[in-house]
């Protein structure tokens, strides 16, 4: 089990490393994202972050059951490659339940009642 400044920290990685995703994409359409190498390339590291948080919280704490990091593990496997231009449309279509779940994460008791 993790101590809970552990747990707290890991919340806040993936809640920050969200906005960044957020920051970078915002009011970009598709093509945009496809044609822009290094927001593509800034979007991947942070979900290798993402995904690498997660892992750790969903292997080594129990979260209440509102916070399912489960979709968010495979992240820590992105990989971007520039050369093969796969997964972008998947990634991309993926920013709106990012927003969700770091909206799920910062409203639970969890996170609310830990923030210092």
């Amino acid at each position: 089990m993790m101590k809970l400044q552990e747990t707290i920290q890991h919340l806040n990685s993936i809640v920050d490393n969200i906005a960044q995703v957020n920051a970078q994409t915002e009011g970009m359409t598709y093509e945009d994202f496809r044609k822009n190498e290094p927001v593509k390339e800034t979007v991947y590291e942070y979900l290798q972050e993402i995904g690498q948080a997660a892992r750790e919280l969903s292997e080594n704490q129990k979260l209440p059951a509102e916070i399912n990091l489960e979709p968010l593990v495979a992240f820590r496997n992105a990989r971007y490659n520039q050369e093969a231009e796969t997964g972008h449309q998947q990634v991309f279509n993926l920013l709106p339940d990012l927003r969700q779940i770091a909206d799920t994460i910062e409203t639970s008791d969890l996170y609310q009642n830990n923030l210092s």
